[in-house]
């Protein structure tokens, strides 16, 4: 893949992140809580794309990770996505980890709040 793919892949992923935080406080808004079940699907397809997002972004900067580290990142991505966004950007890598942050839990906590409301009339 070139490097326009690639960027243009990246942006899917990251567009997706946020379609399924999205996903997850709807649910949430409708049901005020998640099956564990259902909590560790979300949480596994997270996984999936945060590591995909790492992957590709290091490519697309020029620090590859090995591919043996994918399973890693996977298993670990609370912590190895940050570390990889950061080792591969540097400082600017962590403003776009705190932007990103920031964007999904508030695309989180304003579905849940819209769904709440609708389904309910209330927070509560």
């Amino acid at each position: 893949m070139n490097i326009e793919s690639q960027k243009r892949y990246r942006i899917f992923l990251i567009v997706l992140a946020y379609f399924l935080m999205a996903m997850m406080g709807i649910r949430l808004g409708i049901y005020q809580g998640m099956s564990i079940e259902r909590e560790y699907v979300y949480t596994i397809i997270l996984a999936l794309i945060l590591t995909y997002i790492c992957i590709v972004d290091s490519r697309i900067v020029g620090k590859p990770l090995s591919i043996f580290s994918y399973w890693l990142v996977f298993i670990f991505y609370g912590i190895a996505v940050p570390v990889c966004i950061i080792r591969a950007r540097g400082i600017s890598g962590f403003v776009i980890l705190a932007a990103h942050f920031i964007g999904l839990t508030l695309i989180k906590i304003i579905a849940w709040f819209i769904t709440s409301l609708i389904v309910y009339g209330s927070l509560f």
